[in-house]
């Protein structure tokens, strides 16, 4: 079991009983680096049992410890409570509980180490590899108070570093142990206060925001804190179905958890990194579909996104990043030490095709939502860049379709959201080669030409976003020309390097579905293959189809269910009016959260089918919070509501349905330019109606939406 809390883009992954353990993945993590790959505690020289863990906070963990079995102490006659406090520091507080009617005599010992790799190298994407190899050159000292150690590389360099401070002075039996001996006295209490300060550069020294001074019992409650705004001010949710109540209030956390400070990433405000433990960095593609799920809930988040993605737009071709004069970034981390054999050659990074018309069709949606003409106006430059990337880099060889194919042989080989190497598969297995055309990425071009045209003509450009709309249209019906297989009754995955069409039965027809550019007639036979037995698992969409050559049910892109994945389809299948379609993907998503500790949507699961197993089955190493994962929830209560904002225009649409076993739904408090909208479902006698108790004074309500209302 791992227990993961994280602060900032500061995480810390250790066992049940609050350990590192050496050898694996888990550590403390800053800036990328890992600054403690060894973290033990022991009693009497033995581990202790843990009695209870749980994560309080996304920043607050305890572990209720007692004394190892066969000590010759009574069995539980000791409690050690282990709490972790995150916050630039890490802090932990101490607190040993005799439970005897006499005194005892206890060493309490730590051992620790720091390998200093970098985030690639533990995870074996980059070498060198060997934790221990590097762990033999860290250099350990006492800190001259003889109240802690001080733990750097042995080569001379001054950083990165770490302390680790006492509140007590410990004996030191080795370099790299402390010892405490403790005598307790009947039924008494002894405290010790950790803290470990990581220096990744030169600069101010964080100093713990946690103090055992502190009693636990005080510690400020979620809704005190100054960083618990997000929560105080999102939308509340009623419904009378338990599991969608609990996965809405936990991906509300969990996105105020991924949350961390945009000057970071050279931007100002909170930005969203993409997940938990191993993504807490800004990316282009993740960030800006988070942001969009999450528009009515946190409609901030999106306008700090669109101006730290703006800030780190490229401005030059660079082949070994993929950088190119209006290109939006794949991913961003600050103060990468790369070495040999990573899988990401510098940051920022570009590899992405999607990450840049996701920027326009983000940045027309915050508009529409939040009516911010000011916003419009800041990023008009990085709108029109963004643009001409488009027309000018992303379609390689003019034939009107975007295509990838990366400029060395270094970075990522595909590069849309299914980007491991071999998610795009011909029928057979084949692994298509490039340069790719994805099926997907033609929608979004298809959206990002309409969000511009909107935003022309909100500046007043009418024959400019006309132009926009044509070419819209043109590419719409050169997609339905090129990307239908009449043979398969469903659109290609993806066009090859020979542009011809990668026949693989896979999910991106149902995103094309979201961006609208499917026609209308085409709508429900994509749904039958969407919900069909090769595709639908009965816990989600799978990517790819059970029958497909390279299918594996645990294969990251090749046949895994992603919640993201489904709730633009879900969202896309309501924008046909397929809402029985799009109901069954939300019931069984919300049957997977309840598998869930805490009802929480992790990144991805595995795609076997419910009939298979009567459970879900885990993916491996799958991030847990994920920000589109938590998204999803939100967009699911969006769909269901049928809700889109046109603030400009002061109108509300509604065009609601809810699936069987939800019986109510009522969302209180979205944030509107001029009030706040309450808007209910409830299905009484099998009649589904819609109640609308508040909406700003002077707005009009509709009931319908088409196909050609952009809604992105």
């Amino acid at each position: 079991m791992h227990v993961t809390i994280n602060g900032n883009t500061q995480f810390l992954i250790a066992d049940e009983i609050g350990d590192i353990v050496p050898g694996s993945e888990q550590g403390f993590y800053h800036s990328d680096i890992r600054f403690l790959s060894e973290y033990l505690l022991e009693l009497n020289g033995r581990r202790l049992r843990p009695l209870a863990t749980r994560v309080l906070e996304h920043f607050h963990s305890v572990h209720l410890l007692s004394n190892p079995v066969g000590d010759e102490l009574e069995t539980e006659s000791l409690t050690l409570l282990r709490q972790r406090l995150l916050d630039g520091v890490l802090h932990e507080d101490l607190e040993l509980q005799s439970y005897l009617d006499r005194p005892v005599l206890l060493q309490l010992q730590f051992t620790f180490a720091a390998d200093f790799l970098h985030i690639f190298q533990v995870r074996g994407h980059m070498g060198p590899q060997e934790p221990a190899a590097a762990a033999r050159g860290t250099l350990v000292r006492p800190l001259p108070d003889g109240r802690g150690i001080y733990l750097s590389k042995s080569d001379g360099r001054e950083f990165p570093c770490v302390e680790i401070r006492f509140s007590q002075p410990p004996s030191y039996p080795r370099p790299n142990v402390v010892r405490f001996v403790v005598t307790l006295p009947p039924r008494g209490t002894w405290r010790l206060c950790t803290d470990v300060l990581p220096r990744a550069t030169a600069g101010p020294v964080s100093r713990a925001q946690f103090t055992c001074e502190r009693p636990r019992t005080t510690l400020p409650p979620r809704t005190e804190r100054p960083d618990s705004l997000p929560l105080r001010e999102a939308p509340r949710l009623d419904t009378d179905s338990y599991v969608l109540q609990e996965a809405y209030e936990r991906a509300l956390r969990d996105l105020w958890s991924l949350h961390f400070s945009g000057n970071l990433q050279q931007a100002e405000g909170a930005v969203l990194a993409a997940g938990i433990p191993w993504f807490m960095a800004l990316f282009g593609r993740d960030s800006l579909i988070s942001a969009y799920q999450a528009l009515p809930y946190y409609p901030y988040v999106a306008a700090s996104v669109l101006r730290a993605l703006a800030r780190l737009q490229g401005t030059q071709v660079n082949p070994r990043t993929e950088e190119q004069p209006g290109k939006i970034l794949h991913e961003h981390r600050p103060e990468a030490l790369l070495g040999d054999r990573a899988p990401i050659p510098a940051f920022p990074y570009y590899g992405t095709i999607d990450a840049t018309p996701l920027f326009l069709i983000v940045l027309a949606a915050t508009y529409r939502h939040t009516g911010d003409a000011a916003l419009v106006d800041e990023l008009w430059p990085s709108a029109e860049r963004a643009l001409a990337w488009i027309d000018e880099y992303g379609d390689r060889d003019g034939d009107g379709f975007l295509e990838y194919l990366r400029s060395t042989d270094e970075g990522l080989i595909n590069q849309g959201w299914k980007d491991s190497w071999d998610s795009i598969r011909f029928r057979d297995g084949t692994v298509a080669q490039g340069p790719i055309a994805l099926c997907e990425v033609q929608g979004y071009a298809y959206a990002a030409r309409l969000a511009m045209a909107e935003l022309c003509e909100a500046r007043g450009d009418a024959a400019r976003a006309a132009q926009l709309r044509a070419a819209a249209t043109a590419l719409a019906a050169q997609f339905e020309r090129v990307f239908w297989l009449p043979e398969r009754g469903y659109y290609a995955l993806a066009l090859d390097g020979r542009k011809q069409p990668v026949d693989g039965l896979a999910s991106n027809a149902g995103q094309a579905l979201w961006t609208g550019i499917v026609p209308p007639e085409r709508a429900p036979r994509v749904a039958e293959v969407l919900l069909g037995p090769e595709m639908f698992s009965g816990w989600g969409v799978r990517t790819m189809g059970a029958r497909e050559g390279g299918y594996n049910p645990v294969g990251y892109h090749t046949g895994t269910v992603w919640p993201h994945d489904n709730s633009l389809i879900a969202a896309g299948l309501a924008r046909y009016g397929l809402f029985e379609e799009a109901a069954r993907i939300i019931q069984a998503q919300l049957a997977t959260a309840a598998h869930f500790p805490n009802y929480r949507l992790p990144e991805l699961f595995a795609g076997y089918g419910r009939d298979e197993f009567s459970f879900v089955v885990e993916y491996p190493v799958a991030c847990s919070p994920q920000a589109w994962a938590a998204g999803a929830v939100l967009l699911y209560v969006t769909t269901m509501l049928g809700l889109v904002v046109d603030a400009p225009r002061r109108q509300i649409r509604l065009r609601p349905f809810l699936p069987p076993g939800i019986n109510h739904l009522r969302l209180r408090g979205v944030r509107l330019p001029e009030g706040e909208l309450d808007v209910e479902l409830v299905r009484e006698y099998g009649e589904l109606q819609s109640r609308l108790h508040e909406a700003p004074r002077g707005w009009r309500v509709e009931g319908a939406m088409w196909r050609d209302t952009p809604f992105w």
